[in-house]
Formats: C-alpha cells, structure tokens, sequence
C-alpha cells in the first residue's frame, strides 16, 4: 500500500449508518442459512416422527424422545385438515339441478373491466378527474440491499 492509497483512506467520511448496514447484511445472510438448515432439520425429523413415531385419535404423530432435550419429551407432528369447496364439481352438479339452482351456488359476481373505463374515457362519458378519482395510487416499499 503506498501513502496515497491510506491518504485517501483517511479522507473517506465515517458515516455512523455504515455500521448498522454491515451487522444487518451478515444477520440477512445468517438468517437465511439458519432458515435452511432448520427447514432441512425440521425435514428429517418428519422423516423419523412418520417411520417411528405413534399417532393420536386425532390422526396427529408424535414421536417420544428418550430424554428431554432443550425442553422437549416428544416432537409432534399435528393433523391439519382444511374442506374446500370444488367449484368445477359444485357447478357440474347444480348445472344439473337447473338454471335457477346453479344461479343461486353461482351468482353472477360483477367485475371491473379497467380497459373498459379507458374506452369510457375516449368516448367521453369519463372525464379524466373521473379517471384519477378512479384510479388511486398506492405506495409500498421494499427493503433489499443491493451490490
């Protein structure tokens, strides 16, 4: 390193965000590499709770540790179970009811057709303060450091 290279080292202002910004970049790294590790551990013990482990009355696994570890005496593998509803089915089925039935599962659900508002505007039947009153801007922010 020549005397030119640290004089102009020295004349770099600190700024006192840069510290904040480097400990927030390693924490966003670690954070990632912790994630994937936990999800690759939560992974195998799934494994282990469905090869070895009992399940409940409720259709839950568990599997029992042979000591407590952090706390833990056994790891549980909850039961979920959502209903949903399977529109092509329901309609198929109603269709066959009868247009009054099928009507009632499916009523008609009115949308906006935004292309339709620009050929209102050219029309005239819209005005341009319609227009911005209509459509509303809406800020958000995303945070990410770039390189």
């Amino acid at each position: 390193m020549t005397e030119t290279d640290s004089d102009d080292r020295a004349e770099l202002p600190f700024d006192p965000i840069l510290p904040s910004v480097r400990r927030w970049a390693m924490l966003k790294r670690e954070t990632e590499r912790i994630g994937a590790e936990r999800d690759k551990l939560r992974d195998t013990i799934a494994r282990a709770v469905i090869e070895r482990g009992y399940r409940d009355h409720k259709g839950s696994q568990y599997l029992d540790l042979p000591m407590e570890i952090e706390g833990l005496t056994r790891i549980k593998r909850e039961r979920r179970v959502t209903v949903t509803a399977d529109s092509s089915v329901a309609e198929e089925i109603t269709r066959s009811k009868g247009e009054e039935i099928y009507r009632r599962a499916f009523p008609p659900v009115p949308t906006l057709d935004t292309e339709e508002l620009y050929v209102l505007l050219q029309e005239g039947v819209l005005t341009e303060s319609d227009m911005d009153t209509i459509f509303v801007q809406r800020e958000s922010f995303a945070f990410k450091g770039v390189s």
